[in-house]
């Protein structure tokens, strides 16, 4: 019997790690290589590839490497095989023996696109030929599900906006707001230019990659976008023609490098009400997609120059906000590409010709001998799959039809198509009638065929009336593949032709549906809820999934119409899913320096009680969290690296801060800097891992107001004892953007605190969070209240607040002052980002607006909201007693600022129980 090589590889490893695993206690070189011997005289070694029986060589030659033999090695390796998973075995060059994840990887590309046929019946009869049996070729591209980002080339997008009077003001604030969900959406690699029209073209900004960097790339692009204004000039079919000329330009000036590697393309935002474009010729060398905005735009235009162009076309309804959701879909997919340049490749066998292709707008080619045929498709996003219709001529007797492979670019390597093998069943004399029954697949693919087929057939002869549309459908309906098709299928054209005689004059709905099914691909038709055909997964909205989401309170659900505001506050809440909630949610790793205090001042029952807490916070990391621990006294002394909290790890700890002595001076900045550098030195694990320092100490060295603390990491600081210095350890706390703790002289109130705050840090559901603003014509921003979050306004349209990371159930609040004109409805509209499971996940978009009643509005909608109410209140008692420390705490002090509070619009306007526990706390203050 011969081995297939795979199979063997597998043997052998499996072999190896059995065999390491029952030598265990007795494990040396000679045994070793006893054991190697037996492994490489074996059938399967014979048969496995030569690279596996050299790594498991190098592997075994590693474990008896006299000055690498140690225990840990050992059990690494065979730690590496029982997973199949690489693992480290003393330093990074030993990784190499078990690739499973780089070659998973590796797979992922090899066998990214997949083909698969079906006939249209499992058996033709032995003495029949057919003279157009179709096959249906379906090309998959799996969904990407993997916890890493979806590795791709950058794609190169030149927006091409309309500007001109044709354009009223809210309709290009609606634009404005889309194209900041274009500029969001796209990732670091991506670049994006910017072209304007009116009654010149102006191209408005050069292709810019979208870099995060502060004040480039991201930042550039909306501001750039925010500086649009709407032109009364007039545009004619000869000014848009040049725009997307000037776009053709941007594209062609890549080079020849970045246009071979990089998908490139035009996105045209515009009412299309230039019908002499279409006796003007359009450029066809990159395909510019089209967006028709508002029910008066002119479908046939924009049709007419994505078809030039092989774009795509989608129309957007009266609702013109409808151009975010449009927009967001188009983008979604376009940064999801999986697979470029994929050629399908037909070869058909002895006795079987094609006679024919449908592939919808895809290019496809016949030999003339009719034995081979290709299909071209472009690109192909991740999750995508495209159906084509293979007509062939079989003659009588041939059961082998044809041959489907091809080949594709992913990630800069070029891919070969694993074959597939068509054949049919070939009865002498009867046959099963469910083996002559048509496939549902291919039925369902065929009837969609018939209806794009018939209503091009009737826009050409113009004949597109209610009437003949639904005589249309009511033959393809009942044709055999009609009553073949599923169900399924057939509902959903039914609801499609539905639409279409509700759009018989305008059109747009029918020629943006007829541009998806002949491309396969997702368009907007009119509304989102028409948006739902071809989508993929990725192209689904998250908002029921996300781990981050953003709730919006503006101050009064109503401004009078004729009222400015200039401080009008809106709050935002960010909220963290609850553990039990986000069933997918794996929190982030954490690293933590424990800064230990162990001078004289901590001597006696301050030691004990912090030897007390780090044992709590040594039980509390789990098996994936590291710890490292740094005491100081006249010198700061690195007790243990970062160590992974096993059991090993927590032994080693404990062992450590039972050995604890208490003794000489304090040099506690000295610490502070060896805390960061561990951490510092983490480099790149630093982006999926929270890193924190923890701080215990009485805090009594005056000198630290006047050294340099490093802000990189958050200090968290426990002042220990009621003798504490509570003033130097919020100090450090705020510098750093950590947070101080008191806790006194109860073990038990010791034990409740490292309880809580160990259990918040291992529980981070998402880090980097970046929450960004945009404001509407006619508002402007003032300014955030952000706590200790960093925030930044610019130019008073733009705004960003930065969370570095939130804990599962978690929730934050944020007050933005905007200054609104009179009249205006639409504020703002809020997005972001955030990084969990170490991928960048989008934040679900939200629009802010408010009722602008002409009369007197109702006295609830003009009320302060109840939730801002508690935030302002909250804000102004911690701005009050922040301006009351640096001049001098007081009682009176204390109770004025909370009485003055009391008597405000939302001292009166916020809930009770906010009330009750901020007197609480005020009444803690005032005995403190």
């Amino acid at each position: 019997m011969v081995i297939h090589p795979k199979v063997a590889a597998q043997l052998l490893r499996i072999r190896l790690m059995e065999g390491i695993d029952k030598l265990n206690q007795e494990l040396s070189r000679d045994n070793l290589g006893l054991l190697l011997d037996e492994i490489k005289n074996s059938d399967e070694a014979r048969a496995a590839p030569e690279n596996i029986l050299s790594d498991l060589e190098e592997e075994v030659a590693e474990i008896t490497d006299p000055y690498g033999a140690d225990r840990e090695s050992i059990l690494s390796s065979l730690n590496c095989h029982q997973l199949q998973r690489p693992t480290t075995k003393g330093t990074h060059r030993n990784i190499g023996a078990s690739q499973i994840i780089e070659q998973q990887r590796l797979d992922e590309h090899i066998n990214l696109v997949k083909v698969k046929g079906f006939t249209r019946s499992k058996a033709i009869m032995h003495s029949e030929t057919c003279d157009e049996f179709p096959v249906l070729v379906r090309v998959a591209v799996a969904p990407w599900r993997h916890g890493w980002n979806l590795p791709r080339d950058g794609v190169d997008v030149v927006a091409v906006l309309d500007i001109s009077g044709n354009m009223q003001e809210e309709r290009l604030e609606l634009v404005k707001q889309a194209m900041m969900i274009v500029i969001d959406k796209l990732g670091p690699k991506d670049q994006l230019s910017i072209v304007s029209f009116q009654t010149r073209k102006h191209r408005f900004m050069e292709l810019t990659y979208m870099s995060d960097d502060h004040g480039h790339g991201r930042d550039a692009a909306m501001f750039k976008i925010t500086q649009l204004k709407p032109s009364s000039g007039r545009y004619t079919g000869n000014i848009a023609s040049e725009a997307l000329q000037e776009g053709v330009q941007i594209l062609r000036d890549r080079g020849l490098v970045e246009s071979s590697s990089r998908v490139g393309c035009m996105i045209l935002l515009s009412g299309g009400k230039y019908p002499e474009i279409t006796q003007i010729k359009i450029s066809p060398e990159f395909p510019v997609h089209t967006f028709g905005l508002g029910a008066d735009h002119n479908p046939k235009v924009m049709k007419y120059i994505a078809d030039m162009t092989s774009g795509t076309y989608s129309s957007v309804d009266q609702d013109i906000s409808n151009i975010k959701d449009a927009l967001a879909l188009f983008i979604t997919g376009l940064t999801s590409i999986a697979a470029t340049s994929i050629t399908i490749t037909l070869s058909v066998h002895c006795d079987i010709a094609i006679s024919s292709i449908e592939s919808g707008n895809y290019v496809h080619h016949v030999k003339s001998d009719k034995m081979s045929g290709t299909i071209i498709i472009d690109h192909i996003y991740a999750g995508e799959q495209k159906e084509f219709i293979v007509n062939l001529i079989v003659g009588n007797a041939r059961k082998e039809l044809m041959t489907i492979g091809g080949q594709y670019k992913s990630f800069k390597s070029n891919n070969s198509i694993s074959e597939m093998e068509i054949s049919v069943l070939r009865p002498w004399f009867k046959s099963s009638p469910d083996d002559l029954t048509i496939h549902p697949d291919v039925a369902a693919e065929l009837t969609r065929i018939q209806l794009q087929n018939g209503i091009m057939d009737m826009l050409e002869k113009q004949k597109m009336t209610t009437q003949c549309l639904q005589q249309q459908w009511n033959m393809i309906k009942h044709s055999d593949e009609g009553r073949g098709a599923l169900d399924e299928t057939l509902s959903g054209l039914s609801m499609d032709v539905a639409e279409m005689k509700r759009d018989i004059s305008g059109l747009p709905y029918t020629l943006s549906w007829l541009s998806c099914h002949k491309w396969q691909c997702a368009t907007t038709k009119g509304t989102p809820n028409n948006s739902n055909a071809f989508r993929t997964i990725g192209q689904y909205p998250y908002e029921d999934t996300n781990l981050v989401k953003v709730e919006t309170f503006t101050g009064s659900k109503a401004i009078p119409s004729d009222d400015p505001c200039n401080k009008f506050p809106v709050m935002l809440r960010v909220i963290a899913a609850r553990q039990q909630q986000a069933k997918e949610m794996s929190c982030a790793g954490v690293d933590v320096v424990a800064v230990l205090d162990a001078s004289a001042g901590m001597q006696g029952g301050k030691l004990e009680r912090m030897k007390e807490a780090m044992m709590i916070v040594i039980g509390k990391l789990r098996a994936e969290d590291r710890l490292s621990i740094v005491s100081f006294n006249t010198y700061q002394t690195r007790l243990t690296r970062l160590t992974y909290m096993t059991d090993h790890g927590r032994d080693v700890a404990k062992l450590k801060i039972r050995n604890l002595v208490a003794g000489g001076q304090g040099d506690l900045a000295a610490a502070l800097w060896e805390g960061a550098e561990i951490l510092w030195w983490r480099e790149a694990e630093s982006s999926r891992r929270v890193g924190c320092i923890v701080l215990l100490s009485d805090c009594k060295n005056y000198e630290i107001f006047n050294t340099e603390i490093r802000p990189e990491f958050p200090v968290h600081t426990f002042g220990s004892g009621t003798d504490h210095n509570p003033s130097m350890m919020k100090y450090i706390a705020d510098i750093t953007s950590g947070t101080y703790s008191f806790v006194n002289q109860d073990i038990g109130m010791i034990k409740d605190a490292f309880t809580l705050f160990i259990s918040g840090l291992t529980s981070v559901a998402a880090m980097s969070i970046k929450i960004t603003l945009w404001t509407n014509e006619g508002i402007t921003m003032s300014s955030i209240d952000s706590g200790g979050y960093v925030n930044q306004v610019k130019d008073n349209q733009f705004g960003t607040i930065d969370i570095d990371n939130i804990y599962a159930g978690e929730r934050k609040d944020f007050i933005v002052y905007l200054r609104v004109a009179e009249g205006k409805k639409e504020l703002m509209t809020i997005g972001g980002q955030y990084l969990s499971h170490e991928t960048v996940k989008h934040l679900s978009y939200k629009d802010v607006r408010v009722q602008r009643p002409h009369q007197e509005g109702l006295p609830d909608d003009l009320a302060i909201q109840p939730d801002v109410a508690a935030e302002l209140v909250r804000i102004r008692l911690e701005k009050g007693i922040s301006t009351m420390l640096e001049k001098g705490l007081s009682t009176v002090g204390l109770q004025q600022l909370w009485e003055e509070i009391m008597e405000t619009d939302e001292g009166r306007g916020a809930p009770a129980e906010t009330l009750s526990g901020l007197s609480m706390d005020m009444a803690e203050m005032k005995r403190h």
